[in-house]
């Protein structure tokens, strides 16, 4: 039996057309709210997680239903939104709230082990795929804590479980167990001191932070000249952590949005590499290392011990 018994005008419902499919959404999501430049469907298909044949019909759908349109002239296509479309408009709304309300579950976790010393490393793993399904937080702790540490966990994320009607599921290991984050899980405490040996230094002079720091930004440079959504990511990234009262660190986080608003993405790769005092101050509090994945997390880690 067919589930739907009549026809809709794409006239009157342009919303069964627009978001008709995964497809369609997933490619929404990137062109709304993950890049603000043309983008062809080869690009396109890998930020959205589609093949290009799968990227290809679904944004010729798009460009149909008037949300997407084609421009440029060379022999591969690039498409933007049709920013002036209100609808358009409204759907960049509805993702920026889909990612606050993600950022939203990740800060609470952040926020759960923020004042626990005894948690060396700790991440969310791969997401479920299914709707009802837990997540599961990963902790690796002190050997001696490991006897109260889960139950004191599970008693502050009862608050979020109810508010968000999830279901939160903790792994506790010790640091013996030698277990690390896979390739698609979202980092709550930094990991680099139990995985990187060669750093783990207690004192690093002001001029060996200053170079590693350097060394990074190179790197980050590089990834912005192939990777334009790194810009907007951290721009979205910034204007969150503004919401909240970021004590002394707000004039920097002010400052870096102000840059990432007003400057070409040349004129900051240039920024990002300058040996200006500046540039040494504002890469302190760089956005952009927040915003990786963490497989680029990972590729840029690499690279950056290779440089060393």
């Amino acid at each position: 039996m067919r589930p739907i018994s009549g026809q809709h005008s794409p006239v009157r419902y342009p919303l069964d057309t627009i978001l008709g499919s995964e497809a369609n959404v997933r490619l929404l999501r990137v062109y709304t709210h993950e890049v603000d430049t043309p983008l062809g469907a080869a690009a396109a298909s890998r930020l959205a997680g589609l093949t290009p044949a799968g990227a290809r019909k679904a944004l010729q759908r798009l460009v149909e239903s008037g949300v997407i349109e084609s421009v440029g002239s060379g022999r591969t296509p690039q498409y933007v939104l049709r920013v002036r479309e209100p609808i358009v408009q409204a759907l960049g709304l509805l993702f920026a709230r889909e990612q606050e309300r993600y950022d939203s579950l990740v800060s609470s976790l952040q926020s759960s082990i923020a004042d626990l010393p005894e948690i060396r490393t700790a991440w969310l793993s791969e997401l479920p795929m299914g709707a009802g399904e837990p997540i599961e937080v990963s902790v690796v702790a002190e050997a001696q804590a490991i006897d109260w540490i889960g139950e004191e966990l599970r008693s502050r994320l009862a608050g979020l479980e109810k508010e968000s009607d999830l279901i939160v599921e903790i792994a506790l290991f010790t640091r013996a167990d030698s277990v690390t984050p896979g390739s698609h899980a979202v980092i709550l405490r930094s990991m680099q001191a139990d995985q990187k040996p060669q750093t783990r230094q207690t004192i690093r002079s002001h001029a060996q932070t200053e170079e590693r720091a350097l060394l990074m930004a190179r790197e980050i440079a590089d990834l912005t000249r192939s990777d334009p959504s790194l810009i907007t990511r951290a721009k979205h990234h910034l204007n969150r952590l503004l919401r909240d009262d970021q004590g002394m660190a707000t004039g920097d986080i002010a400052e870096w949005q102000r840059l990432l608003e007003t400057h070409s993405p040349k004129q900051l790769r240039q920024l990002l590499v300058s040996r200006s005092s500046r540039a040494d101050r504002l890469r302190q509090s760089s956005p952009f290392f927040a915003i990786l994945t963490s497989e680029e997390r990972d590729r840029l880690m690499a690279s950056l011990e290779h440089r060393q």
